[in-house]
């Protein structure tokens, strides 16, 4: 697990069992107990085969972050994995980006792109 400033960065287990899974979610759930809307990327870069294990795993963490009304992204998902998340419908519930980097990044650039498209708009409006 890394944390930022930003966000909680979580290694999303590559063979997955039942302690594992519970392990996952407990520590998951032990990060977000103080944290008010917090911000979550699951780095899936060593997850090769997505199974039910995992999606039920998934699910759970997604209720779980929904419920500290938190944000997840995915990270550095393999083909397959995002065509699991796809076909299960998951993927419509957290974006996914190609590292973990830019999952963080994602989150501090459209504030920045906002305020670069309405500083013209501005001063048009104030001309």
């Amino acid at each position: 697990m890394i944390q930022n400033q930003l966000a909680i960065v979580k290694q999303f287990p590559a063979h997955l069992d039942a302690v594992e899974g519970r392990r996952f979610f407990r520590e998951l759930r032990a990060e977000l107990k103080d944290c008010y809307r917090p911000r979550v990327v699951f780095d899936l870069s060593r997850v090769e085969h997505m199974r039910a294990q995992g999606l039920d795993l998934m699910v759970r963490c997604i209720d779980e972050i929904a419920d500290q009304d938190g944000e997840l992204k995915f990270a550095a998902a393999s083909p397959e994995t995002e065509l699991v998340l796809e076909l299960t419908q998951i993927s419509g519930v957290a974006e996914s980006y190609d590292s973990v980097e830019d999952a963080l990044e994602s989150w501090t650039l459209p504030t920045h792109k906002a305020a670069l498209q309405l500083e013209p708009a501005a001063v048009s409006k104030a001309a």
